[in-house]
């Protein structure tokens, strides 16, 4: 393979090498042309296009590039690849990219509905209407459970952007023109915001109560109390706990995978303080007394690395366990909520008793403001109300002007 480019014809023409040319579609965009060898079966030549955008120095880098794949054997064949094997492909280039329980879920949509779905078709000729066909199919089933009726719009949606991204990769890597699913981006369903499950606080006090005596209690108080994540709360350690201040500072997640349990950052990626209640500080100090006189007996020494969350032992509690054993006793309470439901009891109560939206935000750990006042829009209604009632009587009781 010569290492230099030939030009014919002018600076506009072809440019020819050995094995491959360019040659120019339109201002910024270039078709590459090279021989993949002859195929095996057919013995026939076999020739793959490609097309590069930008300037013609791109262009002339890309096919050295793909050339000198050829020779190493790294070369990836676009017009015989198909979606399937992109897609395999893409999950493997993301791993080390993202989270491993972000990985796990990007794996299981690519498994259980791309991959079935668009699977056989060359990835080269992949278009708009072969995902519309797919997305008009789960607008009116497709559900996991088997139950009639649509594919519930969040899914639907993430779906949508695991695709997305997965084929915008594929863009850069110029295995493809354009990302197809792009087209469809504005006519994806829009998300159902369902009216959030919250506890009241005398429904509140009585689950505390009910379960006062089990391991579920300390990760119930720490939600009610922070507002915490469920990650979150069982990565709280004794050194980010300050009980002379009355606060709690969240520095770490706890995630589960299959692989097993890691801790991270938290989901915004910052740390924060959260003020605790005075009820939460005595429970706090009760708990610290108790659990070292547990682990005591067993031969281990409390210390700042220690687990407010933990099993008798010492060890996370794992966070699916704590959902399933949150859920069981929620239902037998006769109580439609979820361990999630008891952040947004937190943030609900927060808001309702006048706590400025800010300080909602930074207890809740939310990029914004406007994040916050989004996701708990239903309760701003609730206090317009309230503020009109207000306005209402501030007029009533002022002094009517004489006419």
């Amino acid at each position: 393979m010569s290492g230099n480019l030939a030009r014919r014809g002018g600076s506009k023409g072809p440019v020819m090498r050995k094995s491959g040319h360019i040659r120019e579609r339109s201002p910024g965009s270039f078709e590459l042309r090279y021989s993949l060898g002859a195929d095996a079966a057919t013995g026939k030549r076999r020739i793959a296009t490609v097309t590069v955008r930008g300037a013609r120095k791109d262009a002339e880098r890309e096919l050295r590039r793909l050339l000198r794949a050829l020779d190493t054997g790294e070369h990836v064949d676009p017009t015989r690849m198909t979606v399937r094997e992109w897609l395999a492909r893409w999950l493997d280039t993301v791993r080390p990219e993202v989270s491993p329980k972000t990985h796990e879920r990007y794996t299981e949509i690519v498994n259980d509905r791309l991959a079935p779905a668009f699977g056989n078709l060359p990835l080269s000729k992949f278009a708009p209407a072969h995902i519309q066909a797919v997305y008009t199919g789960w607008a009116t089933g497709g559900r996991r459970d088997g139950k009639p009726g649509p594919l519930a719009p969040q899914s639907r949606r993430f779906i949508h952007r695991v695709l997305s991204a997965a084929l915008n990769r594929a863009v850069e890597l110029q295995l493809i023109a354009r990302n197809p699913a792009q087209a469809l981006g504005k006519r994806l369903p829009k998300d159902e915001r369902r009216e959030m499950a919250t506890l009241t606080p005398e429904q509140a006090q009585a689950l505390l109560n009910a379960i006062r005596s089990t391991p579920l209690y300390w990760p119930v108080l720490i939600a009610l109390a922070t507002g915490a994540r469920r990650g979150e709360v069982l990565a709280l350690r004794w050194r980010n706990v300050d009980l002379g201040r009355g606060a709690v500072r969240i520095v770490e997640s706890l995630e589960q995978t299959r692989s097993g349990l890691r801790f991270k950052p938290p989901k915004s990626g910052r740390a924060r303080t959260v003020t605790l209640p005075a009820f939460a500080v005595e429970e706090f100090r009760r708990r610290k007394r108790e659990q070292a006189e547990e682990l005591l007996k067993l031969g281990v020494r409390q210390s700042g690395d220690t687990l407010l969350c933990a099993r008798a032992d010492g060890e996370p509690m794992q966070p699916n366990v704590v959902t399933n054993y949150f859920g069981r006793v929620a239902k037998r309470l006769g109580l439609p909520v979820h361990f999630h439901s008891l952040r947004h009891t937190h943030a609900t109560h927060l808001l309702l008793a006048g706590v400025h939206p800010k300080i909602a935000q930074e207890r809740l750990g939310h990029a914004t403001v406007a994040m916050t006042l989004d996701i708990y829009s239903h309760v701003t209604e609730r206090m317009q109300d309230d503020a009109a009632q207000k306005i209402d009587a501030a007029f009533r009781a002022s002094p009517k002007v004489s006419q």
